[in-house]
């Protein structure tokens, strides 16, 4: 077979009169089978019209052809035909996304298949491929794209496909749709007329779930409607958008988060003045996402068309290295962003010296993730560009799996690196909660204030009598109250201020002398979530603090009818959280790290809310939970002055 191809490859040199073939072309060749004349049928193409620089960038394209493929399958037709129905919702309101999402979510567990990878360069054709490129051809030369070099624009104007998405002819229906936006004389740069697209898609209302039900990339047609998808998506959707009317617009992404779970992915347009400016497609425009997170990044790269000599996958050579750095396709974009202060840093390795490649790891609540490498020099590895206040581990790759070395270590905002190194000191601490309190919930903490807790005889709570007004933001914390109107009540509530949306989660009643909350009938006046479906009053009264009442009005209410009027001596409730409190009755086991493995100290079942002690816990350590009775491991923190500092933020992207 090799045999063949390199026949084929000398009558193709002969016939284009072009300079050798390249290695990037032979190994396309190589996987395209029967596919080659197709292949073939491109360059002739061009060769025949005499056309140099598109027959350059038909090369430039099969030449990045290997390894590129995409899912295919009847499991692939049927995610993409609800994905489609719910795009399409018509008279639904948006609201309702996710919970149809849910729905279809739990529906597909029971299949079967797993998708079909076919190889662009088995499939793709030579009409497709030649459409694309004069297409790409026809939209150069842009007020906003003039500033391109060809190379430039082979990266970032001429790509027939943005992500693995399944190659179709997409050029010419978001051209349709976008271009006519960009009529104005006054548009001039990449960044303006990035602006003017972007602004048209920040109209789409958008809806974030946390993960995909199938690892697969939405096709181009289906994101024209979008409503509903993951940050790629809408990446995606920028990228069809834009490149279509020729503004040079790629894909960067944040490998992992440095303080929180998941990947990020966004979007960069390469503006006229030759800078870079990262924006989120359908939602933030150029320099106004990328610094809300400039220290929960600990990496930046730019995917791109063409293989990158600069990425680990091309410097490796037979070095078995992470899945990750695999794709050659991969550029370090992190020093594009100066906000990020990223720190070049030397740190010691040990061990496996026949490993010419070192990394650093961030934290998964199961294990640890390679984000950066460099290149080992004796005992120690540079790395460059490595964003601070994040807590990292050295590693090295060896027999098919990453291997820690050395300490933990955070890397402060000066550049110096603090190990985390246990110590023989030990302290006493109580610790109260699993992790840090989720940003968005903080958010919601204002629209508490004017709310009340109540009891009254009258169903209309026209005499109602108020136990509790919240004068002051709550905390995350059981709150209990002690009541000093004893009057009689049948009717107990919880009334939202007028601006708030329920958010409670667990609310109990309690009569004097008892350890039993009250029970009774579930009441409530409020017009149900969409969001969330099925958050009504009942989720205040089943006592699980992970579910809510949540309302899509005002001066809503939710509460309990009792047999009979009952004296209310003490409340105890507790507000829409992550439900990251220490929770009595649960057993939980901290960990502290010791170089390459994780040390218990112990399991406790805790006795009281929001507080556990532990005994002798070494100074200097890197710690985390397991929380047992919910089988969930939590992030790392560190201990100071007996308190926990969570190096974490909850990001779901």
């Amino acid at each position: 077979m090799k045999g063949v191809i390199l026949i084929l490859l000398c009558m193709l040199v002969a016939s284009c009169r072009m300079r050798p073939v390249s290695s990037g072309l032979e190994e396309t060749l190589s996987q395209a089978g029967s596919n080659r004349d197709e292949l073939f049928r491109v360059l002739a193409h061009y060769e025949k019209e005499g056309d140099s620089l598109k027959l350059r960038a038909a090369q430039f394209l099969l030449e990045n052809m290997a390894g590129k493929a995409y899912a295919t399958g009847r499991v692939v037709d049927e995610y993409c035909a609800f994905m489609d129905s719910v795009f399409r919702t018509g008279h639904k309101s948006e609201e309702e996304l996710p919970s149809i999402y849910e729905q279809y979510e739990k529906q597909a567990r029971y299949l079967k298949e797993e998708p079909v990878l076919a190889l662009d360069a088995r499939t793709l054709t030579a009409d497709y491929l030649i459409r694309n490129i004069d297409e790409a051809f026809a939209v150069w030369d842009r007020p906003w794209n003039r500033h391109l070099s060809f190379n430039e624009f082979c990266e970032w104007i001429l790509p027939y496909r943005v992500s693995g998405e399944v190659p179709e002819e997409w050029r010419a229906l978001y051209r349709e749709r976008f271009e006519p936006l960009l009529q104005s004389d006054s548009i001039r740069t990449a960044r303006q007329a990035c602006t003017v697209i972007n602004n048209e898609l920040i109209k789409y209302s958008i809806c974030i779930p946390e993960k995909s039900v199938l690892p697969v990339t939405l096709p181009a047609h289906l994101l024209m409607n979008i409503k509903f998808g993951l940050c790629g998506d809408y990446a995606n959707l920028a990228m069809f958008a834009m490149r279509a009317a020729g503004i040079p617009v790629g894909i960067e992404i944040v490998p992992f988060w440095g303080r929180g779970n998941g990947r990020h992915t966004f979007n960069v347009v390469y503006d006229s003045d030759s800078t870079f400016h990262d924006f989120s497609g359908a939602e933030q425009n150029p320099d106004e996402h990328l610094i809300r997170f400039r220290h929960e990044m600990p990496k930046v790269y730019r995917e791109t068309f063409g293989k990158q000599p600069s990425s680990l996958a091309m410097q490796c050579g037979d070095e078995d290295i992470p899945d990750f750095f695999k794709n050659p396709c991969l550029e370090d974009v992190t020093g594009n962003y100066p906000f990020i202060e990223a720190r070049d840093i030397t740190v010691p390795v040990e061990g496996h010296s026949d490993r010419k490649f070192a990394y650093l790891c961030v934290y998964h609540p199961t294990q640890w993730i390679p984000v950066a490498w460099g290149r080992r020099q004796g005992d120690s590895v540079r790395f460059q560009n490595v964003c601070p206040n994040i807590v990292y581990h050295p590693a090295l790759y060896a027999d098919g799996k990453l291997q820690l070395t050395g300490h933990p270590f955070l890397l402060d905002t000066l550049g110096y690196v603090n190990v985390l190194a246990p110590q023989a000191d030990t302290v006493n601490c109580v610790l109260s909660t699993l992790y840090k309190d989720a940003p968005k919930l903080i958010k919601l903490l204002p629209s508490f204030v004017g709310g009340k807790i109540q009891g009254a005889n009258r169903p209309d709570f026209s005499d109602a009598v108020t136990y509790y007004t919240f004068t002051e933001q709550p905390t995350f914390k059981y709150t209990t109250v002690d009541c000093r109107n004893t009057k009689p009540c049948k009717y107990l509530r919880y009334l939202s201020s007028d601006c708030g949306t329920g958010n409670m989660a667990d609310l109990e009643f309690y009569a004097e002398g008892s350890d039993v909350p009250l029970k009774g009938k579930v009441i409530g006046h409020y017009k149900p979530s969409l969001q969330f479906f099925d958050s009504g009053a009942e989720a205040m009264f089943d006592s699980n603090p992970i579910t809510f009442f949540h309302t899509a009005d005002t001066l809503s209410w939710g509460g309990l009818e009792l047999e009979k009027p009952t004296a209310v001596s003490r409340i105890r409730f507790i507000i829409r959280s992550e439900n990251n409190g220490i929770r009595k009755g649960s057993e939980y086991e901290l960990f502290y790290m010791d170089k390459d493995k994780w040390v218990s100290l112990g399991r406790q079942i805790a006795t009281e809310d929001d507080r556990l002690e532990y005994k002798g816990v070494p100074k200097n350590a890197l710690f985390r939970w397991i929380d047992h009775t919910k089988d969930n491991s939590k992030r790392i923190f560190i201990i100071e002055n007996k308190k926990e500092v969570w190096y974490c933020k909850l990001w779901k992207h």
